[in-house]
């Protein structure tokens, strides 16, 4: 119960109901794939995590995305959800110097830029997006500010991210927490107090306790919220996935002109296309993607 899973969870005598999530062996194959310096895998972990916990919210299917774009040492980060799959990447600057580098608020990696949450349903579908300025210490702080402004919701998040010691090699974990407040109706009354009361007793989460992989989700629950009767749901897995494909690339390279996909055609007679996310190389047939090659 305490790695790549993600619960619901709500509180008997408060106006809570939230996700708690905990992440390890899909995260640490993401970002041991690209060998990012430590604080920006902590960055593009604490992203993951986040997009698992909006994604799980969402009441319809489709493919959550957490992005974030700016003009400093790492210059685009994306991390997306879609039916238990993760998936994430991290641009960086050339002649950005990270390597003894720790943890760094979200500006003094990305620089000035938002954070751009988006609902993707698919083809034919228009995307539902919503953006806020990357001006918090953390990006839990941004998603914060995010649902303040754009969802006129209240909640806290929480996310941690950082390497578990004692195996060879080391293991990253990730874990999170979102809880939100439910809206005060006739049978409720008004919410404010229990809320507060609430919000005290989230705050005294720690990192340690987040990545913790000897603490289970359900005792981590108790510990933050057992005097508010928290109770968990079944928890659902998560997993390193992704979504690339042979046919997905092919549509994509289709959007290109012709003449300048002939001049990519290598010296086998295809074309080759890296995942970005996943690092997976594809070899494309030219009639794929409606190019001839002119190598005899």
């Amino acid at each position: 119960m305490n790695n790549d899973v993600i619960a619901p969870f709500s509180l008997d005598n408060a106006p809570v109901r939230g996700r708690v999530v905990r992440v390890g062996a899909a995260l640490d194959s993401i970002l041991r794939r690209h060998d990012y310096p430590r604080p920006v895998a902590m960055l593009l972990g604490e992203a993951l995590t986040l997009a698992a916990l909006v994604g799980s919210l969402l009441k319809v299917d489709g493919r959550l995305v957490v992005q974030a774009q700016g003009d400093g040492p790492v210059s685009l980060l994306v991390a997306e959800h879609a039916a238990g799959g993760l998936r994430g990447y991290a641009r960086m600057r050339q002649g950005a110097d990270l390597l003894h580098a720790h943890r760094l608020a979200p500006a003094a990696l990305l620089g000035a830029g938002n954070l751009v949450m988006t609902l993707d349903r698919g083809e034919g579908e228009t995307p539902y997006q919503g953006v806020v300025p990357l001006d918090g210490e953390t990006l839990a702080a941004c998603a914060e500010n995010y649902f303040r402004s754009s969802e006129q919701t209240d909640t806290g998040i929480r996310l941690a991210v950082g390497e578990v010691l004692g195996g060879a090699p080391p293991l990253w974990r990730g874990g999170g927490v979102l809880m939100q407040r439910i809206a005060a109706d006739a049978a409720r009354g008004e919410t404010g107090e229990d809320w507060a009361r609430a919000s005290h007793l989230f705050a005294t989460v720690t990192d340690e306790e987040l990545v913790d992989p000897a603490l289970a989700s359900d005792r981590l629950l108790y510990r933050l919220f057992h005097q508010e009767g928290a109770r968990m749901g079944e928890p659902s897995p998560l997993a390193d996935r992704c979504s690339c494909d042979e046919g997905r690339l092919a549509q994509v390279m289709r959007r290109f002109p012709a003449d300048e996909l002939r001049d990519l055609i290598e010296p086998d007679g295809f074309l080759h296309a890296r995942c970005q996310f996943c690092a997976r190389s594809y070899l494309i047939d030219p009639s794929m993607v409606d190019a001839q090659s002119s190598i005899a």
